[in-house]
């Protein structure tokens, strides 16, 4: 097991105990990048990681600048899914080198830190004892792992050396606690919610736009993953799920619905090979919707640099 430890040279409470001396290194690590998006989803295996992928495979191949951080950090897919193999150690000290994908992407995941093939992942915060030379004290063993997921990912956030960046692409762990804890320290341009179309995703969707409301993260729009199937023999897309009432949910919190997706079995084919769906198939029905919210994206990240350029 790897352990990612946040020394406290201070002996204090670590990071997350300084809100705002972690937003402030944050932001200034981050000066160089243009927008920040995070993608979330209230419930698992909604394809989060797949979209992160495909929207930064389309915005680099258009010569954007695009990073992305797997901050699903004890499972982490976004390197395997543009093919890249955990060969090199990302330093952990003074800085954090993102690794180099295909068409320039730039990708920060902790299945390229240093200690092996992805392996679990122990989340501690290490005190310095001014008895004892100032070396660090061994960690409780008891101590809940989850307690410093925010210390690790801000970590990460105040340390990776992206340079400049059009874009930089947050992928969320499952659970809008994650998004709660990110929007805790830093600013984000946008939020894209993704989900099933079934009862159970509408109402946890419903949950999350009354989270993101309350906490002042603006949920730019929602992503419908697997709301079907192409069935051949009558040329039609047949429900996968009994639908719930996401349009008029939306709708009551005025977020809008920004793409459908049909179930793809070349989808799942190609995030196993390591090739980003649209690089072979973007000709494809799937592959349109894909590249069309890239480009929503896109519209969203110009619309940004437009208004800073109008303030300055």
């Amino acid at each position: 097991m790897r352990i990612f430890s946040y020394i406290d040279h201070n002996g204090a409470a670590g990071p997350s105990g300084d809100v705002a001396g972690v937003r402030e290194r944050i932001r200034a690590n981050l000066s160089g990048v243009g927008a920040t998006i995070a993608l979330a989803s209230a419930r698992g295996g909604v394809g989060k990681s797949m979209l992160a992928v495909n929207i930064a495979a389309v915005l680099a191949m258009k010569g954007r600048k695009v990073a992305i951080v797997d901050a699903d950090l004890n499972s982490p897919s976004v390197a395997a899914m543009l093919g890249m193999k955990p060969q090199r150690r990302l330093p952990m000290i003074e800085g954090i080198e993102p690794a180099a994908g295909p068409h320039g992407l730039r990708v920060v995941s902790s299945d390229q830190l240093p200690g092996g093939e992805a392996p679990p992942i122990s989340f501690v915060q290490d005190q310095i004892d001014g008895n004892n030379g100032g070396e660090p004290v061994a960690p409780a063993p008891t101590r809940p792992a989850e307690l410093s997921y925010r210390d690790a990912l801000s970590r990460i956030l105040a340390q990776s050396q992206f340079g400049s960046l059009d874009l930089l692409i947050i992928d969320l762990a499952t659970g809008i606690d994650r998004l709660h804890v990110l929007a805790s320290m830093m600013a984000l341009d946008g939020v894209l919610l993704l989900t099933h179309p079934s009862a159970q995703d509408t109402s946890a969707a419903r949950n999350a736009m009354k989270i993101g409301r309350a906490i002042g993260v603006l949920i730019v729009g929602i992503v419908e993953n697997m709301v079907g199937f192409n069935c051949d023999g009558c040329r039609a897309v047949r429900p996968l799920w009994p639908e719930g009432d996401l349009h008029g949910i939306a709708r009551e919190a005025g977020v809008p619905i920004m793409a459908r997706l049909a179930f793809e079995p070349r989808l799942a084919d190609s995030t196993d090979r390591g090739v980003p769906f649209v690089r072979e198939y973007a000709a494809t029905p799937t592959g349109k919707v894909l590249a069309d919210i890239a480009n929503q994206v896109d519209a969203m990240i110009a619309s940004r640099t437009r208004a800073a350029d109008t303030l300055a």
